[in-house]
């Protein structure tokens, strides 16, 4: 090619190329709010993160898992967002948006009616006792003043995860030991036909709004001295006595021969929920030598059910340390339960059973349950003049079928102060603000009691067979 020709090859490839960049739009960028559309509300680290150690040396760090989320602007404009993580502070994630990396971008563009993908990774670089067993963070954005986010969620110590389960229980039967922590996120269901047993020293952690369903049969063999433990996810000094961190544990109707032995049950919001009678004539809950503390709402609700509950500490509860509604069978004996200043505004009677029918919305009544109790040596105090409540509904069945004997009640209602019951008196804690609900020596309390049958306190020890004490303790 001679020098003429090429000459006049460049100079018109240098007009077509101005003549497309003068025909081109110039882009436009909306001003305008726009809500974006991602491909996921949640992004999900389902992977259990450990480090593989040999003879005491980590030799496999915790791989990085990449996982996307698209980003599309519906609008009918360009738009620019900005992205940025919200800070969690165990710092384990990372963005990639754009082909960069890190925790926050400014101004990144989105065609119209197109996508970005940003691209998530988890890191684990060190697990300890500090780190909760769920990390998670979000990733926010601002879009011309309308503001988004999109979660994550990590599983961050080993463990055993269930996410939103039902258990598998083709054999009828499954175990669960104190080998590693059980985390719960969502919640978790024991099918009927099925009997979940749980080892003394497990441990089960709950995320929040975490539920324990029981559909089938629930047996936890805890002791005093290695219970087993139900609370929330969270590892944090803050976390340890605060209610409200997960829902509870539920047993559905239909459930049967359930038992609850040795267990320690923490900062939900109810502590135990009973609904309905069993379909047998065995009790649907036996819950024994256990402990429901911190819950912000109500230690151990019940509707129409039938339980037995013997050497039991129900303590700062919210609002109710136990309700029978609806009628039902309750047995109760040697339990303390106790609702000290949580910082609640209780107006109603922390120990509550009724005998009332159950309606629908309409008002027109369901059914009816009678009303059966036997409540015998048993501590029921609190912050409230009044703790004490036994409604008998019109409308219900008569109560005939009722015994309290030998308790102490904080209560105005003096027609109570028979069969052996104290009224308004102290009933010699050791140090309630320090959760020890033991009895102090001259506790009236002490040696107050009817026998039961009952051979073991709270802590293990032996009960006088003769005059055993009031409450979950013995006494020293």
């Amino acid at each position: 090619m001679n020098l003429k020709k090429f000459a006049h090859l460049v100079g018109l490839l240098i007009l077509i190329s101005l003549v497309w960049t003068s025909c081109r739009k110039k882009e436009i960028f909306t001003s305008s709010p726009v809500t974006l559309r991602f491909s996921t509300d949640t992004v999900f680290f389902d992977t259990i993160f450990s480090k593989l150690v040999q003879n005491d040396t980590v030799v496999v760090n915790p791989r990085s898992i990449t996982l996307q989320v698209r980003v599309t602007n519906p609008a009918s404009e360009s738009v620019k967002t900005n992205i940025k993580l919200a800070g969690n502070p165990y710092g384990i994630f990372r963005l990639n948006v754009d082909g960069r990396s890190g925790s926050a971008f400014s101004d990144i563009e989105i065609p119209a009616g197109d996508s970005i993908y940003i691209f998530v990774q988890a890191y684990i670089d060190q697990v300890n006792s500090n780190t909760p067993f769920i990390v998670t963070d979000q990733i926010l954005f601002e879009t011309n003043g309308s503001n988004q986010d999109v979660d994550l969620v990590a599983w961050a110590q080993d463990a055993n995860y269930y996410q939103n389960y039902v258990l598998d229980c083709a054999s009828s039967s499954l175990f669960w030991t104190a080998t590693k922590p059980y985390v719960i996120y969502d919640s978790i269901l024991v099918p009927k036909g099925c009997t979940l047993t749980i080892d003394a020293g497990a441990h089960i952690y709950n995320y929040n709004r975490s539920c324990f369903l029981v559909a089938g049969t629930l047996i936890v063999n805890g002791t005093p001295e290695n219970p087993v433990v139900f609370e929330g996810s969270r590892l944090d000094d803050d976390y340890k006595e605060l209610p409200g961190q997960w829902i509870g544990i539920r047993f559905l109707k239909g459930s049967i021969n359930n038992r609850i032995s040795g267990a320690i049950i923490r900062n939900g919001y109810i502590g135990i929920e009973v609904d309905s009678l069993p379909e047998n004539n065995q009790p649907g809950l036996i819950l024994e030598q256990s402990i429901i503390r911190n819950m912000s709402a109500v230690g151990l609700l019940n509707y129409s059910a039938h339980i037995k509950a013997e050497n039991n500490l129900i303590a700062n509860p919210g609002l109710f340390s136990f309700i029978g509604e609806l009628g039902g069978t309750y047995e109760l004996s040697h339990n303390t339960f106790y609702i000290g200043n949580t910082g609640a505004a209780r107006k109603e009677p922390g120990f509550y059973l009724s005998n009332a029918p159950s309606r629908d919305l309409n008002g027109t009544i369901q059914f009816k349950i009678p009303l059966n109790f036997q409540v015998r040596n048993n501590i029921i105090v609190g912050n409230l003049d009044d703790e004490v409540l036994i409604y008998s509904d019109n409308d219900g069945l008569p109560i005939t079928n009722g015994e309290l004997k030998n308790n102490l009640f904080k209560t105005l209602n003096g027609n109570l102060a028979v069969g052996g019951n104290i009224l308004n008196t102290d009933p010699g804690f050791k140090d309630a603000f320090k959760f020890d609900f033991d009895l102090r020596a001259g506790s009236r309390c002490r040696g107050a009691g009817t026998p039961t049958g009952t051979q073991r306190d709270l802590k293990n020890r032996f009960r006088s067979t003769s005059n055993p004490s009031i409450g979950a303790y013995e006494g020293e």
